[in-house]
């Protein structure tokens, strides 16, 4: 039987995974920042490269919790801005960052993850 062709959109999620288990991997080290968030890209990306059986299992569940965190996040954060909008800052290493396009950044990533999981050729390929 031929091997299918990797789609671009399985190549684009295997290396923002890639990013994504390298960010991780170094919280771990670092800081020694266990979570699922983050560490559930790792069997997600195996997945991805080998092409288990699994795989689709996997991503769908990891696209899942990603979109249930975003919004359980962005949820707060909006009652909490809407309660003492001072308040509601986001600080890095002593510098603060605009809410806004972090919010944007973050909603884009999620939709170009999902729509990457959800074409048609990435789904032919994960059958």
């Amino acid at each position: 039987m031929p091997q299918t062709p990797r789609p671009a959109a399985i190549t684009f999620l295997i290396v923002l995974y890639s990013i994504f288990t390298a960010i991780a991997l170094y919280r771990v080290v670092q800081f020694s920042a266990f979570d699922i968030l983050s560490l559930a890209v790792i069997p997600v990306l195996i997945g991805l490269v080998i092409k288990a059986k699994w795989t689709k299992v996997a991503l769908f569940f990891h696209l899942g919790l990603q979109t249930l965190v975003f919004l359980a996040l962005s949820s707060t954060a909006l009652i909490a801005y809407q309660i003492t909008p001072e308040d509601v800052k986001l600080e890095f290493g002593g510098y603060n960052i605009p809410v806004l396009p972090v919010a944007g950044l973050s909603l884009l990533l999620l939709c170009t993850q999902w729509w990457a999981a959800l074409t048609y050729h990435s789904r032919q390929y994960l059958k």
